[in-house]
């Protein structure tokens, strides 16, 4: 298995207030980030391999510019239609050696990141799907630099994640960057009538799981 998710985002309202549910479900949050040029901002939640972030639109003119828009997160956090999913998923290389991604890509160069640095977004993937994306120069969040190390201790026993379902409202085919994502076994995508994401925490040893919907289209398992 060359690669491995990263962190996932999930488009929400101006300021995320749902990520106030994921506080009184016992998780603490981390540091938040506005992506400059990007026009998007997010609330985190860290765990030992794993990233949760709140995504919204910070800066209209910045979301609809030529750089950002072929990211397409205008459309993915301003409509709500059920028949776009408001998820992305980022992908990190298992060993330090993979470069590219295993999908087609093309490279996305936001001026937040340093030049050398870039974010392989698949290609050619429609917007009933997830958007995919690779990020080459990252790692485990529990192997942070110390000063950029983030808490990852939460009220409930949540550590790794090591299992992550994301179900998507499709009927037709999955695209072709989908279609290798679900052989490598990092990620299981399943054809649904709805769209939620059902990350399983720690082998679900305490065999517990929480649903945070209608209010954030994610189910917790752990």
């Amino acid at each position: 298995n060359l690669m491995e998710v990263d962190h996932i985002y999930i488009c929400t309202d101006y300021k995320a207030p749902v990520g106030d549910l994921l506080k009184e479900f016992g998780l603490i949050e981390g540091t938040s980030n506005i992506h400059p040029g990007q026009g998007t901002a997010n609330r985190r939640f860290f765990f030992h391999n794993f990233m949760l972030e709140l995504l919204w639109i910070e800066n209209l003119k910045e979301v609809k510019s030529d750089l950002t828009k072929p990211m397409r997160l205008f459309e993915r956090c301003s409509k709500k239609d059920k028949n776009i999913s408001p998820f992305g998923i980022g992908f990190r290389p298992t060993t330090e050696k993979d470069e590219k991604a295993l999908f087609p890509v093309w490279d996305y160069h936001p001026i937040y990141l340093p030049d050398f640095f870039k974010i392989q977004v698949a290609d050619s993937t429609p917007l009933s799907e997830p958007m995919f994306f690779y990020l080459s120069f990252a790692g485990r969040q529990d192997k942070y630099p110390l000063e950029k190390l983030e808490n990852m201790k939460h009220k409930l026993p949540l550590k790794e994640v090591t299992e992550v379902k994301m179900h998507i409202n499709k009927k037709e085919n999955f695209s072709e960057a989908a279609e290798i994502i679900n052989k490598t076994n990092s990620l299981i995508l399943i054809k649904d009538n709805e769209n939620y994401l059902e990350p399983t925490f720690d082998n679900h040893i305490l065999k517990k799981e929480k649903d945070f919907r209608p209010n954030i289209p994610l189910i917790i398992r752990w």
